[in-house]
């Protein structure tokens, strides 16, 4: 984020996106959308890319937060690569021009199919997070006579202070390899005809607020890289996955970065020193920190309504747009797209799908609003729209790039023959 203000702005009451009010493209669009900032995700790229200056790196941006297209298509003419999970991920990133040889795939699960795909790919690196799979994409690269690259995805037992949903390094976690079993899994897989050894990876989980869990991790695998290079291993990276978070409750405010958040610069501070005296290639998987805060949802108050002593903003989004604070309690900043001037009041913002879990506030001071009034719920540029869903046969909203003073629709909203299609209706 360095120094640079935020991508939301009032002007003169109004809530801007960079140069464009929020409320014209409420006008041209209707509620609720998603509208993201070109020039913020592409800030945030660079000072990641500043932060890893002078050292041979790669950054795979992890796709599950925001797979826009267009959002792709910019940080891949950035120089960036992908971290795909999915075959679906997979063959977006290659459909939008991110090369294969910077694109890593990850995931405890992948299928024969999602394996075969990625093998005919030639990607930089399939992450491999067990003995059996070593083996099935061995099976796989023989079959189709060709090389697999691999790195070993491992576990450093690592607590990462973060949502346990989130957190994928610890000793129960479903993800990579025991750190105590990495040198055998890299002893198989240099066994293993169709595979070529190539990397070490791990990932310890998401919304990472301080450095010294990344600290820990890097220790562990600095660690494990000179046992294996003592048995005669050489690597050619190192890549130690994303999670880096941001503090969600200050998105709109037009305030600096405080002093004690944790920006790439400070994370690359600690931990390069660790990682430099092996000469491997760096590799970093940042998601979140690139998009989150560079897109709101904009929706519209329904009407309000109070019951006993609560009061009740009900608005046009659901948690079919923005799952987040159903499924991890998460805080997103809400504010008014046009300031009105009106006393505080404490209220819960909540969506229309007939369930309890459909909310966006509880019992959050904001200030007090009107059927037809717009909110923007802040920071939801990053697994926003990526976790929507078609939940109470919602329509998905659609998605806005602001490129400076004009905005582009870059997903439509989706009509209703989507909810049918593919059904027996579709061909009615």
């Amino acid at each position: 984020m360095g120094l640079l203000k935020h991508a939301f702005q009032y002007r003169d009451g109004a809530l801007h996106c960079d140069g464009v009010p929020l409320s014209a493209v409420s006008y041209r669009l209707g509620t609720p959308f998603y509208v993201y900032s070109r020039k913020r995700i592409e800030s945030n790229f660079g000072s990641i890319r500043r932060a890893l200056a002078g050292t041979d790196h790669l950054v795979c941006y992890s796709l599950k937060a925001n797979s826009n297209p267009t959002l792709l298509r910019l940080l891949a003419k950035k120089g960036c690569g992908a971290d795909v999970v999915s075959g679906g991920e997979l063959e977006t990133a290659l459909r939008v021009g991110i090369p294969p040889e910077r694109t890593v795939y990850a995931g405890v699960g992948k299928t024969d199919p999602e394996i075969e795909a990625a093998v005919r790919a030639g990607l930089l690196s399939i992450n491999v997070e067990s003995f059996e799979e070593l083996r099935i994409i061995d099976a796989t690269a023989r079959r189709l006579k060709r090389k697999a690259n691999v790195s070993i995805r491992v576990n450093p037992v690592v607590d990462a202070r973060t949502h346990p949903y989130v957190a994928t390094g610890l000793r129960e976690s479903k993800f990579g390899v025991p750190i105590d079993k990495a040198e055998e899994a890299y002893k198989l897989s240099l066994s293993l005809k169709g595979l070529e050894t190539v990397g070490l990876h791990c990932h310890i989980g998401s919304m990472i607020m301080e450095a010294a869990p990344y600290v820990e991790a890097v220790e562990s695998l600095s660690d494990l890289i000179a046992r294996l290079a003592r048995s005669g291993l050489s690597l050619k990276h190192v890549d130690i996955g994303g999670g880096l978070g941001l503090d969600y409750t200050r998105i709109v405010d037009g305030s600096k970065v405080h002093k004690k958040e944790l920006t790439p610069r400070r994370l690359f501070e600690d931990i390069l020193p660790l990682l430099r005296k092996w000469n491997l290639r760096i590799l970093f998987e940042p998601g979140r920190y690139i998009v989150a805060d560079a897109g709101v949802l904009v929706t519209r108050v329904v009407l309000t309504k109070k019951t006993g002593s609560k009061k009740f903003v009900v608005v046009d989004a659901g948690m079919n747009d923005l799952i987040r604070p159903c499924l991890y309690s998460a805080y997103h900043q809400i504010v008014e797209v046009r300031r009105g001037g009106g006393p505080m009041e404490k209220v819960s913002v909540v969506g229309p799908i007939c369930e309890s879990g459909d909310f966006f506030a509880h019992d959050r001071l904001l200030p007090r609003v009107n059927r037809g009034d717009l909110l923007a719920i802040t920071a939801a540029g990053a697994y926003g729209y990526s976790l929507s869903s078609n939940y109470n046969s919602r329509l998905r909203a659609p998605e806005v790039l602001v490129e400076g003073d004009s905005f582009r629709l870059i997903r439509k909203r989706e009509k209703p023959e989507t909810l049918w299609r593919g059904t027996e209706l579709d061909a009615e």
